[in-house]
């Protein structure tokens, strides 16, 4: 009867051949097909072009957004993932600030901290997200005239 078990040089060359095999040939993965599905994501009309900002030349809304930046990874990454809200509110903030300028940026910013709160719940305004987030967009929170 014929040893089952291989050798660690067979067992080498066995898991060479299974990672060149699928390196190469993406397709034979298991689920290829589930991938070459359309990524379903936000809407092209809630998303905002990025690439189309101004550099920003504002000292204080250099400061502002630096100041972001550095609370989102020196004191919220110590915390966990807290806010009810998607986008959370620092990067709610952050959109605000670059988009809007630091007067209305900080507004906004000012606006959605005051929703933060425990009471809030799936309305109009926003809607609930399959991991019970509450969708909050910067698109949303828009005063037109």
């Amino acid at each position: 009867m014929q040893e089952f078990w291989t050798t660690g040089k067979e067992m080498i060359v066995i898991f060479s051949w299974c990672v060149l095999t699928f390196w190469f040939n993406p397709d034979s993965c298991i689920g290829a097909e589930a991938s070459k599905a359309p990524m379903k994501g936000p809407h092209a009309d809630t998303m905002q072009p990025t690439s189309t900002r101004e550099p920003t030349t504002s000292c204080v809304q250099i400061t502002f957004l630096e100041s972001i930046k550095f609370y989102q990874k020196w004191i919220s990454s110590t915390g966990g993932d807290r806010c009810g809200f998607r986008p959370s509110c620092s990067r709610f903030g952050y959109e605000a600030i670059a988009t809007h300028g630091p007067v209305v940026g900080l507004m906004m910013t000012g606006d959605r901290l005051t929703r933060c709160n425990i009471w809030k719940s799936p309305g109009p305004d926003y809607f609930l997200l399959p991991n019970g987030r509450l969708y909050d967009p910067l698109s949303k929170n828009l005063i037109v005239e």
